[in-house]
């Protein structure tokens, strides 16, 4: 059983589509939801938009980590997530971002976890707080 946390992300109609991703990832077989952190509100970072709802998740999962990336982007997509190769700073109806993953600490996937960025930025690092269990 792997254990991981989920960082929840919109800054487009936060209140529709955070529910409707949480609902998702409830309805699942593939990903336990144990707990969620309290929703914050922080500035966008990195781009001009609306201010981001924040949430951080930990869940349990028999996926590998590549099998619940995927299950997790489409969620995203469901939720009416629209990637732009060429910028990663816009804004988004839905984003689900594994920001650690077991005790694993390295590159997976090409990911760096757990996320460096949970040093660097409230909005991660205080709702996953809330949250977080060895």
């Amino acid at each position: 059983m792997n254990r991981f946390y989920i960082l929840v992300g919109s800054n487009i109609e936060p209140d529709i589509n955070v529910k409707k991703g949480l609902n998702l990832i409830e309805e699942s077989t593939e990903i336990n939801l144990e707990a969620a952190s309290t929703p914050y509100t922080s500035k966008a970072v990195g781009m001009d938009g609306d201010d981001f709802f924040n949430q951080a998740l930990r869940c349990t999962t028999d996926l590998s980590f590549k099998e619940t990336l995927s299950f997790l982007k489409a969620i995203e997509a469901t939720c009416g997530r629209e990637r732009d190769p060429n910028n990663k700073f816009t804004p988004r109806t839905l984003d689900l971002d594994i920001i650690h993953w077991n005790d694993f600490d390295g590159i997976m996937e090409g990911y760096k976890l757990p996320d460096p960025d949970i040093k660097k930025h409230d909005y991660i690092s205080v709702p996953l707080a809330e949250v977080f269990q060895d």
